[in-house]
């Protein structure tokens, strides 16, 4: 067996023992979303969350899809604002020679260096004052807020990696630098802007705790709160059918997602993120 041969196999190997737990995790949540452990009977009545709230000891929730597509409406506006900001704030740190920049990078670095938990008791103070608790504005404030340091930080990256003369050659044709950078960089930076946009999506679609905390509305909740409702005040589980129902619709498409997103990741990782 040649190196290269052996080494494929190995890679191979690897993956698919990485990919394990993720499976048996799918196959898990079928499983008890479907079987009755007890009759060894198949139902599909953990199901009926499709078409009617649910209500289950004393726990009662609207129905899923106003939830589905909240949490697609909330997960879209989060990457349109996340990827409009970061964009061009990178640009800025990237091209530009202006007074404080130094500073401004150390400040955002700092930001990334605190875990939001840490800070959860003064922003939740904050947005009391400010009245945005139990609103969408409030949860997009704090979420944005927390992210965007480290999507400037990707984008800087690609943005470096951008020769000066590409820049400079369009400027000398009689580009303005706003024209050269939408239509010279901008082109060049888009896997960039396409792993920043699959970031954000991903983390908006998996925001739980903000909307455990600051929305007290369960018509306003996400798929990942819409979850977290199904647990007692005692921390327990109240229907592991149930929860796994949901989870299974919750999870998948999330895996197929990842699938046709992949690609966009090993770019950051040969990419941007090298400049860090």
């Amino acid at each position: 067996m040649s190196p290269s041969t052996l080494k494929k196999a190995l890679v191979h190997t690897y993956m698919t023992l990485f990919t394990l737990p993720i499976i048996a995790m799918i196959v898990w949540y079928f499983l008890s979303a479907t079987m009755n452990f007890t009759t060894g009977q198949f139902t599909m009545d953990n199901f009926s969350f499709f078409k009617e709230p649910v209500e289950y000891a004393g726990v009662k929730l609207p129905l899923i899809w106003p939830i589905v597509l909240n949490t697609i409406m909330y997960s879209l506006l989060i990457v349109a604002i996340e990827v409009a900001i970061s964009v061009p704030t990178a640009y800025a740190f990237s091209r530009l020679d202006f007074k404080g920049k130094r500073a401004a990078m150390k400040f955002l670095f700092l930001m990334r260096s605190f875990p939001g938990v840490t800070l959860i008791i003064a922003t939740f103070f904050i947005l009391v004052q400010m009245h945005l608790v139990n609103t969408y504005l409030g949860v997009l404030l704090v979420a944005i807020t927390g992210s965007l340091p480290g999507r400037v930080y990707i984008m800087k990256g690609f943005f470096d990696e951008v020769p000066w003369d590409i820049e400079w050659a369009a400027m000398v044709d009689g580009c303005t630098r706003f024209t050269a950078f939408k239509k010279v960089l901008v082109p060049y930076v888009l896997p960039g802007i396409g792993a920043i946009a699959v970031f954000s999506f991903l983390g908006a679609y998996g925001e739980w705790f903000l909307f455990k905390l600051l929305i007290f509305n369960d018509d306003m909740l996400t798929l990942a709160g819409y979850l977290s409702k199904l647990i007692t005040k005692e921390n327990q589980i109240i229907n592991y059918g149930l929860i796994t129902a949901i989870g299974l619709f919750y999870t998948l498409p999330i895996v197929v997602f990842y699938i046709f997103t992949q690609k966009i990741f090993m770019k950051v990782n040969l990419g941007g993120a090298k400049q860090v």
